[in-house]
């Protein structure tokens, strides 16, 4: 579908296929946003597991892609989903390694009885980030939300995490414009500075403006993932009285098939046990690849192969965060695909509904 990006030629594009492992992805709808897919994936997760929504305590959405700078879109998801008024909400942005971080997070207050059900909410629609004609982050970046319910148990297996940062490096994967740091302004033109696109020495467009598009060096990324990963991993089975033979899966960030191959190997970790397949259907998820890829590799196997599990994401920060866990009693569903209302509100309309409330004329639906 997207051969003109590779002057036309199946052949180049059949090569980048098979070193990246990226093959096809999904991308939002207009309109649609993180937050609409995670609702739907938590809609399916409650209604199959049968969970009494008045018993979570908290809710967690992790997304570089909120719906709005304020308030956080936890706190719209708390009211969309019927959760009570008793229930803590957040929004974190921690790039790749979020679900982990939530996870840690989750685990802690479910340890200390804060909570008895916390919901964590992953997601991302980094797709409209991204310039098709880029060719170092057009190609990469798939849409997807993603629900995990948590949940306290006497008898259940340890947990383990072990968090990581590289702020210094935080520059290589970042979306530099449109924060506070360097915002637009309402009088630039297209043409002005903040806006202006800057080819680099292959032709791939960057820049500041266009709804803030990321900046990734491509091969900073790739030796940060292949030289911390493989020994953080590895000090992290040590502390847990385990070597790389012991783990059923070691579950990467979806990346690329080059990075997780290369990671897996330095580890110690046979190809068959740190999975991919999740990447070559739909793409790099950022915070979302890690639980689509335990849906894609676990779901049909509840007879075992789930005791001694990694789960380790790395990104945008730099950050890093690894989890060792069982998942044998996890309730595991496939992933689906998602089903639009029969009405999506558009842009316009989104303006014309604040353009009324400004006025007056409106009140808070």
């Amino acid at each position: 579908d997207e051969l003109e990006y590779f002057e036309g030629d199946p052949e180049k594009a059949a090569r980048f296929a098979a070193i990246s492992g990226l093959a096809a992805r999904r991308i939002a709808s207009e309109g649609v946003t993180a937050s609409d897919l995670c609702l739907q994936a938590a809609q399916r997760l409650l209604a199959a597991t049968g969970t009494d929504v008045r018993e979570i305590g908290a809710l967690f959405f992790v997304s570089l892609t909120p719906d709005y700078l304020l308030p956080a879109s936890a706190a719209v998801l708390q009211h969309s989903l019927g959760l009570p008024q008793d229930c803590a909400v957040m929004d974190m942005n921690v790039g790749c390694a979020g679900f982990v971080n939530g996870m840690w997070l989750a685990a802690g207050l479910l340890q200390s009885r804060a909570c008895s059900k916390i919901l964590l909410l992953v997601g991302d629609t980094p797709a409209r980030f991204t310039d098709p004609a880029n060719r170092v982050t057009g190609p990469v970046f798939g849409d997807a939300g993603t629900a995990s319910l948590l949940e306290y148990r006497k008898d259940a297996g340890t947990m383990s995490f072990s968090p990581g940062v590289s702020g210094e490096r935080y520059e290589a994967l970042i979306i530099p414009g449109g924060g506070s740091r360097i915002p637009p302004l309402p009088e630039e033109s297209p043409a002005a500075p903040f806006n202006r696109v800057i080819p680099d020495g292959q032709g791939n467009p960057w820049t500041l403006g266009a709804y803030g598009r990321i900046w990734m060096e491509g091969m900073l990324i790739y030796s940060f993932g292949v030289s911390t990963i493989p020994p953080h991993i590895k000090a992290h089975l040590e502390k847990a009285g385990l070597g790389a033979g012991d783990l059923d899966y070691l579950m990467l960030h979806q990346a690329n098939k080059l990075m997780v191959g290369t990671i897996a190997k330095k580890v110690g970790v046979s190809a068959a046990k740190a999975p991919w397949g999740s990447l070559a259907k739909y793409g790099n998820l950022g915070a979302a690849s890690l639980p689509s890829l335990i849906c894609d590799t676990l779901v049909g196997k509840e007879d075992g192969g789930r005791d001694n599990i990694m789960l380790c994401g790395y990104g945008a920060g730099l950050t890093w965060n690894s989890c060792l866990l069982s998942l044998r009693d996890a309730h595991i569903l496939p992933a689906s695909d998602y089903v639009p209302p029969e009405h999506i509100t558009t842009r316009a309309e989104r303006i014309q509904h604040w353009h009324a409330r400004f006025a007056g004329e409106t009140e808070q639906e």
